[in-house]
């Protein structure tokens, strides 16, 4: 990195941190085949746990070992003393703060959760406080979110009440605090649909016109965003948001859209001097939408908008030109 001096190695210091490395990984493999030995012989111990936890802190990507652990816990669980789920809640976490995009490290989290004497209302609830704060290190964690949403189910389940509505003000606010916050956007789109299910979002004409201004102040804000595109993407063709709407209520919807990604596409172009290559995808899919969906072909210009990103996006120019072949 700039600024810090590389450490200098003299032929003495190398030769010992070889050796160190050298018996570092001799251990490791003695563990490893000491463990896969016990795992095959199938030896469920309390030196057995002992010896996993030594070779997870060493090794957390190693699932079958996590495997072999669940094994040994689920058959000496009738010895294990009053605090054993707590010290074991305390390791995965210790293990997270180190690999938070270790699948593994989550999957044991919940099998933990899930086998926690009397697994309470309380306890999930409290798992929740903890990932919200994880989530607030790193926003956009996929693996935190999907284990949100198993923490969430939980808590469901247990008190038979729908989380729905704080879910979506909790991805709200995400995206208020990071707009690129792809995993809240895609939060967002696995909740709508259930929420309107479920009639749970109120008057839907007055949230979908909500939704219209918060998606058009995003695309405004961060215009180079692809989060914000994906998510328009996925709005203007969503089922349930198209069945609700009248057609003349969904023209006019695309017709919002559109004059606005237009402003902010003929905006880039005088700041730049370049035209936004997300703007000219939002209008090639509306133009779609209205040519094949609602049969609507005054002034139609998706071929324009092909030829445009054929030279404006050059890693991707051979996929216009199918686009445009097929257009």
């Amino acid at each position: 990195m700039h600024g810090i001096k590389r450490r200098q190695w003299t032929d003495e210091s190398l030769a010992q941190k070889r050796a160190l490395d050298q018996e570092k990984i001799k251990h490791y493999r003695n563990l490893n085949n000491k463990l896969l030995a016990k795992k095959t012989a199938k030896k469920y111990d309390d030196a057995s746990l002992v010896d996993t936890t030594r070779l997870l802190s060493l090794n957390p990507e190693f699932n079958s070992i996590w495997n072999y652990r669940r094994d040994i816990i689920s058959a000496i669980k009738d010895t294990l003393d009053e605090n054993f789920w707590e010290r074991e809640l305390e390791f995965t976490m210790d293990q997270l703060r180190s690999f938070p995009k270790v699948y593994w490290i989550w999957n044991h989290r919940v099998w933990c959760l899930n086998n926690y004497p009397g697994s309470s209302i309380e306890v999930w609830k409290r798992e929740l406080v903890i990932v919200g704060k994880l989530l607030e290190m790193d926003p956009r964690n996929f693996h935190g979110w999907h284990y949100r949403r198993i923490i969430i189910a939980s808590i469901e389940k247990i008190s038979d009440s729908s989380m729905n509505k704080h879910e979506l003000e909790y991805t709200t606010t995400m995206i208020n605090g990071n707009i690129s916050n792809f995993s809240a956007w895609h939060q967002r789109c696995q909740l709508i649909p259930k929420m309107i299910k479920m009639h749970e979002l109120g008057d839907l004409n007055e949230f979908i016109q909500k939704e219209i201004n918060y998606l058009i102040n995003a695309m405004f804000t961060d215009a180079e965003d692809q989060s914000v595109w994906m998510y328009v993407k996925w709005f203007i063709k969503e089922k349930c948001i198209i069945e609700h709407l009248t057609t003349d209520a969904y023209i006019a919807m695309l017709q919002k859209f559109k004059e606005n990604i237009l402003y902010i596409n003929e905006d880039e172009l005088e700041f730049s001097g370049k035209e936004n290559v997300w703007c000219l995808k939002a209008l090639i899919v509306i133009e779609s939408i209205e040519t094949s969906d609602l049969n609507l072909t005054s002034d139609c210009k998706k071929e324009d908008y092909l030829n445009r990103l054929i030279e404006l996006d050059q890693p991707r120019k051979n996929r216009y030109r199918h686009m445009l072949n097929d257009a």
